[in-house]
């Protein structure tokens, strides 16, 4: 019986969207602990990128209040050099978003509303970068929680139909 065989209710039910949000939670909790967090990690960055701009902003935001500086500073850290190295003057991509130019060099210190701001930049701008940074939600079901049944139900999806 393959992993997609055992998940399959489990998929279905937070697929649907007729579950509660404690509900959601619980089956991804379920999900998180089935699926290999390798698989997880990849799934992250593509079913993220089906949610809309507003969306992504405001999840990261929301799970950015419950992360530790350290979770702040390797998010941040990654998205920051990523789009640095695609060629982008961070300074000058801060102060048109908005952000702290600080952040730069201290990305532990970063706001929630600009760790939002910047994985929105990054899924409109360099969905690569985007892929890449939201991989760390695969080692943090609570931090995926906080992203939101929208966000969880992609997963989901992306998870029981990786070609969707």
């Amino acid at each position: 019986m393959s992993l997609l065989d055992q998940l399959s209710g489990l998929l279905g039910n937070v697929t649907g969207g007729n579950l509660s949000e404690a509900e959601t939670h619980a089956h991804y909790d379920q999900i998180a602990q089935a699926v290999p967090q390798q698989r997880l990690g990849a799934a992250m960055g593509p079913a993220l990128s089906n949610l809309d701009t507003d969306e992504v902003q405001s999840g990261v935001a929301n799970s950015a209040s419950q992360m530790s500086p350290q979770q702040k500073g390797g998010l941040v850290g990654t998205l920051l050099g990523a789009l640095g190295s695609s060629g982008g003057n961070i300074g000058s991509l801060l102060g048109q978003l908005g952000v702290d130019p600080s952040v730069a060099s201290n990305p532990q210190n970063a706001s929630p509303d600009d760790i939002g701001r910047l994985a929105a930049h990054a899924k409109e701008n360099n969905p690569g970068v985007f892929g890449e940074a939201m991989s760390l939600y695969s080692q943090h079901p609570t931090l995926v929680k906080a992203l939101g049944t929208l966000a969880i139900a992609q997963i989901a999806r992306h998870l029981a139909n990786p070609q969707a």
